[in-house]
């Protein structure tokens, strides 16, 4: 092809096209959509950069909207070729046009470059005023905009236009060559769009990878490690464009000019065609082997016996680190051999990739030992005894970035495109680790050093006991660089171009991280410890910015130190050191938690994401250090995608030290880290893969922290989302069927750990108002004295406590092995004076008894409001309590509260119980004159009382003997909505399905018809519920039938007394139905309107003695037999429930039951309770 003359057949088209309308829509379309994208972008960092993780950023904007830029050119080639040979018919030129002495390739390729040239127009100059305005605003400090990543549109330009946009004009122009009718092609050319669009939405993410995903899918854009492109992106992109080439010479082929050797540029064209294709296919099949290994990875490791693993001790040796080639390794492990090991073998773990080159006992080398192709290193047992040895090992190589996160709950590469959670997943990073020639990051997920046991379970200490043990490491890198790693960092040697620096902290670690590249380092010392930040230089104003609030920050740390040692926790470390990693290096660990990887030992992460371009720099312009520091704290509360840093940190003090193994452990371990955040950085830790992957970003806590009520302090940012997501139905239930040693993590992962939060959460609240904080500080410091650098029981862990606090297992409810919750009652008040010596003053006394009922003990604190004097000083309510007290089971106690006002609200909390919700007493309204003197009583003390009756037996909607049937019906996805629409919005919906105790949580706004489980009202002996579900006519066959039942065994025969429970919400929502004209007349479920509302009843039907007994219980005739009120209903006011007569009867064998069922002609059947009372065992009728 002859360069001038393409360029002239392609000057020619773009004249062509810029005479038509559609080019212009389609360029100030593309244009302002692109400038309206980017400055909402720059908008959003600019407002909110400083209060949290921001999903977007200007620096990487082009990344981000590429795939959108793509699209919006892919429509504009369609529109612009679609109909090429007819306008050159319509101009009249298109026999000027094959009379040119032009191949058919230069005139396919040359109007095709055309197009492209005049689609790029506004898409370049929309990066030129992007990167221009990025550059003004770094140069005078804009808080609007930042300077953008040139790699990314380099990148962008390169890999993504070029081959994407030469695809669809090639298939564009084949179309128009084969089909010749412009509605024709048109139509095809929008089929095949869409076509490709659905399939793109079948794919997994890593299918996508290489079936076209732009570059910023695959690695997203970074300052601190750029990346041009990766081999399997370069790959791709050649099939591509071999395809392209293809499809162009078959257009080419098949235009009607006359072409010499038209056969053999047809079979050129196919040829390339067909390469382009097996290249995609090995690429596809290249992806599938490799699922094929990580899963046969994970097998090997999960059929590991653990009596094989060793307990490593200590880890010394050198790593020299060659960025981008290579990492060479001669480490020595000293461990202890397992004692008894049921194989033959010691198993050890590292990274596949490794050549080892030597494998010594005892500094004697072996040759019998097996190194795997699944990274599994083993040793035959005999070369060790049963005391300490050494392991040594030399190897070097590359480690392999798929040996990660086997056991990982979500996996980054095969689910699909259609799942919002794994896209957020992607923009945490997908890379294990970084190893590039100007930035390397080791972690200890992608097994770079050798370590005990298999390379799955690090979250799972019940199955695989943590290695704590000492480090000793010398690495090298190259001249001028750093290293960060566990610990304090001293300078070995430097020369030779390189650095070599030593890492031997005196206390042990879990692992081992390592970052080094150039950084610019800040440091400072506070309490004998260095803490320094290494970070990228072109990040630099960000934290130059927080110059002003050093002072504030070394105040808080050393305070926090304090606080620390008071307690006898000493930072473990010399150093603590942040270093600044990648966007793409990855957050998100393995196991079930799926733990953030930025923590280590003596380490911690920062994304660049983050605080590094976050405005501060702005932000901290106008403010003094006091406010600086606030506003970066906030931050730091709200970072809800790595976890808040003060609590990674503070893992530091204990989890890092010693760590609890077998039964238990996992909510053990979450416990012990809840102590320490809450006594040292008074932060309790938070970090689910839900919230980190959630769309809604930051704006989440803000809707989280609305109507959060609870009885301990709450916090800020991530304590927000910890409150919210802990105290759901779901959860209660959870704990009150299993203790937390029975919870399976594995299973379900999330709700699990949102039960352990919520229990720990008032355990120890508990421990801190029936003890003090020196007594959790005093069991952590005993629990490290005597297990730093091993593992612990629960027993054991249990026998400190107990030294420290004897009641330890009655004020934390046995929470971990233990579901019994204690469940209490509580009598009316009464109110009484006490005699006074002096007449005008007055002292009273509020009693009233309270029973625990339930099998566990349990703390509860007793809270009242009085309202103050006239012209007292202050709050115009007085907020009192009652030291807490300790409820044994089965046990009642008499309170009496003295006050010199009559209490006006008086409450129980009791969060840990059957109860749930706080009890709220209600004080009888008495005039002073009417209130009778009595004698002091004490505060409290063990009584004698117990309000059940024996005559009486209840059968409530939370017991067992209550049991529902009916197959729940989804509200139906019209037809119109395509699949990928409501898979897409399914992270955006309200989750519905919220549990209790087996059924769902009423909301009107839930579609699905089925028994849900109403809170609030209806009778309940620890809680008031009832179920319901939506009613339907009798005769309609089409309606789903759902039922009820109430089952008991009597203990004895006789005449016994039916009753019905009747929610007042149900009676409330009838007369809001009645006085409503609209909602008389609204649809009761069966397509018509609901009957005059003298005919409004209940189904039920009364089973005992092989009979049969049906009963209509009419609400009409109930309200007016019960007088009482409707305003009292209104007003909330009203008892939670009415029992309804359903008569007497004669029973003979002990097993009753009453049904419902949903065929009534109220709007909405509801089963609450039935209570049946002894009358005598003579005969009556029924």
């Amino acid at each position: 092809m002859n360069l001038q003359t393409l360029w002239a057949v392609a000057l020619c088209e773009m004249r062509s096209c810029s005479r038509l309308a559609r080019t212009w829509v389609v360029t100030v379309f593309a244009f302002l959509t692109a400038t309206g994208g980017y400055i909402a972008v720059c908008a959003s960092h600019m407002l909110a950069s400083t209060l949290g993780p921001s999903a977007q950023i200007p620096r990487f904007v082009v990344g981000e909207t590429a795939t959108q830029f793509v699209g919006v050119f892919t429509l504009g080639i369609i529109f612009l070729a679609f109909d090429i040979r007819a306008r050159d018919v319509r101009d009249r030129i298109s026999g000027i046009i094959d009379a040119k002495p032009v191949s058919n390739l230069e005139l396919v390729v040359g109007r095709l470059s055309g197009i492209l040239i005049l689609l790029c127009i506004p898409m370049l100059l929309f990066i030129g005023l992007v990167l221009l305005h990025g550059i003004l605003a770094d140069i005078f400090n804009w808080s609007f905009g930042a300077p953008i990543e040139i790699w990314s549109v380099i990148s962008f330009l390169v890999w993504d236009v070029v081959p994407q946009l030469t695809w669809w004009g090639g298939i564009i122009m084949l179309l128009a060559v084969v089909l010749r009718n412009r509605l024709l092609v048109v139509l095809t050319a929008l089929g095949l769009f869409v076509l490709n669009f659905w399939l793109a939405m079948q794919l997994s993410w890593g299918q996508m990878e290489i079936a076209g995903a732009v570059t910023s899918q695959v690695v997203y854009p970074s300052d601190v490690a750029p990346v041009f492109a990766t081999a399997s992106i370069i790959t791709q992109r050649v099939a591509w464009m071999l395809i392209s080439i293809g499809i162009l010479g078959g257009a080419a082929a098949l235009l009607p000019r006359q072409m010499s050797r038209r056969t053999l540029f047809g079979s050129a064209s196919v040829l390339a065609f067909g390469l382009g294709v097996v290249t995609l296919i090995g690429l596809f099949s290249a992806q599938s082997q490799e699922l094929k290994q990580k899963t046969a990875w994970l097998q090997d490791h999960q059929s590991q016996d653990t009596t094989a693993f060793p307990d490593v001790t200590s880890l010394t040796g050198d790593v020299i680190i060659k960025p981008g080639n290579r990492i060479e390794l001669n480490l020595t492990l000293t461990l202890l051999p397992p004692q008894q090991n049921w194989t033959d073998q010691v198993t050890f773990t590292l990274n596949p990739r490794y050549k080892v080159k030597k494998v010594a006992i005892d500094t004697k080398e072996i040759e019998d030992y097996a190194f795997h192709d699944n990274g599994l290193l083993k040793v035959p047992a005999y070369h060790f005894g049963n005391e300490s040895a050494t392991l040594q090992i030399a190897c070097e190589g590359k480690p392999d970035p798929k040996f990660a996160y086997l056991d990982a709950k979500i996996d980054l590469s095969t689910d699909s495109v259609f799942d919002f959670s794994v896209a957020m997943a992607r923009f945490l990073g997908n890379k294990s680790y970084i190893f590039r020639p100007d930035y390397v990051a080791l972690l200890p997920g992608v097994s770079w050093y050798p370590t005990a046991g298999v390379a799955i379970g690090q979250d799972n200490p019940q199955t695989y006991p943590k290695d704590h043990f000492l480090v000793d490491l010398s690495v090298t890198v190259p001249k001028k660089w750093t290293v960060a790693g566990p610990g304090k960092r001293e300078l070995q040697t430097n020369n030779d171009g390189k650095n070599t620096f030593r890492f031997r902290p005196e206390n042990p670690v879990v692992d081992v991280v390592l970052v080094a590249s150039k950084f610019e380092r800040f440091a400072m010392t506070v309490k004998d410890i260095e803490f320094e930040l290494l970070y990228n230089a072109k990040h630099r104003k960000s934290f130059v910015a927080m110059e002003s609030l050093v002072p504030e920050l070394q105040n808080w740390i050393a305070d926090r130190l304090t606080v620390a040692e008071n307690y006898g926790l000493k930072y473990p470390y010399e150093a603590l050191t942040l270093v600044e990693v990648p966007s793409h290096l990855r957050v998100l660990g393995g196991g079930w938690s799926m733990d953030s990887t930025l923590y280590g030992p003596g380490v911690v992460m920062i994304r660049e994401t983050g605080i590094p371009t976050s405005r501060f720099d702005v932000k901290f312009k106008d403010q003094d250090g006091e406010k600086s520091f606030r506003n970066l704290l906030y931050y730091v509360d709200n970072d809800y995608q790595s976890g808040n840093l003060l609590n990674g940190i503070a893992r530091n003090f204990v989890t890092y030290q010693t760590s609890p193994f077998g039964r238990s452990a996992i909510a053990l371990r979450i416990f012990l880290e809840d102590i320490v955040g809450d006594l040292i950085v008074e932060r309790l830790p938070y970090f689910t893969t839900n919230t980190a992957l959630s769309p809604s970003g930051v704006t989440q806590i803000d809707v989280a922290s609305q109507g959060s009520s609870t009885p301990v302090s709450i916090g800020v940012g991530s304590m927000i989302l910890r409150n919210s997501n802990t105290h759901k139905t779901s959860i209660r239930s959870m704990i009150e069927e299993n203790a937390l040693s029975e919870l399976n993590f594995h299973e379900d992962p999330i709700q699990s750990y949102h039960a352990v939060l919520f229990r720990n959460t008032y355990a120890l609240a508990a421990l801190k108002e029936w003890a003090d904080e020196e007594v959790l500080g005093n069991i952590l410091r005993d629990l490290l004295q005597t297990f730093r650098g091993q593992n612990f029981s629960f027993g054991e862990f249990r026998e400190i406590a107990i030294e420290h606090e004897p009641r330890f297992d009655e004020i934390t409810q046995n929470f971990m092995t233990s579901s019994e919750l204690p469940g209490y009652i509580v009598s009316d008040v009464t109110i009484e004076k006490l005699a006074t010596e002096d007449p005008s003053t007055q002292i009273f006394q509020t009693v009233f008894d309270l029973r625990n009922e339930g099998s566990g003990p349990g703390v509860v604190t007793v809270r009242w409001d009085e309202e103050q004097g006239f012209g007292s000083d202050g709050e115009e309510v007085s907020r009192n309590s009652l030291d807490p007290s300790l409820i044994e089971p089965n046990s009642s106690y008499r309170f009496a509260i003295k006050s010199s006002q009559k209490p006006t609200k008086l409450v129980i909390e009791a969060p840990m119980s059957l109860n749930r919700e706080p009890i709220e007493l209600t004080i009888p309204s008495i005039d002073d004159t009417e209130i009778d003197t009595a004698s002091s009583r004490p505060t409290s003390m063990r009584i004698q009382w117990n309000p059940g009756r024996t005559d009486q037996i209840v059968v409530d909607d939370l017991d067992q003997g209550f049991s529902v049937s009916g197959e729940p019906q989804e509200w139906p996805i019209p037809w119109f909505i395509p699949n990928f629409l409501v898979e897409m919005g399914r992270p955006f919906m309200e989750d519905f399905e919220e549990i209790d105790r087996g059924l769902p949580v009423y909301n009107q706004r839930n579609p699905s018809e089925q028994w849900t489980r109403f809170q609030g009202s209806g009778f309940g002996r620890y809680r008031n519920t009832f179920t319901r579900v939506q009613s339907v006519q009798e005769d309609d066959p089409d309606a789903s039938a759902f039922s009820a039942e109430f089952v008991v065994e009597l203990p004895n025969s006789g005449e016994w007394a039916l009753e019905y429970s009747v929610p007042s919400r149900i009676l409330l929502e009838q007369i809001l139905q009645e006085r409503d004209p609209d909602e008389q007349n609204s649809d009761t479920g069966d397509g018509e309107g609901s009957d005059s509302q003298d005919n409004l009843t209940l189904a039920l039907v009364v089973q005992f003695d092989d009979q049969e007994i049906p009963f209509n219980l009419d609400l009409f005739t109930l309200r007016n037999e019960f007088r009482f009120g409707d305003q009292h209903l209104i007003e909330g006011s009203a008892t939670p429930c009415f029992w309804a007569a359903l008569g007497s009867y004669n029973i003979k064998e002990p097993r009753v039951s009453v049904k419902v069922s949903n065929k009534s002609s109220i709007r909405d059947t509801f089963a609450d309770a039935v209570r049946w009372t002894f009358l005598g065992d003579g005969n009556s009728d029924e």
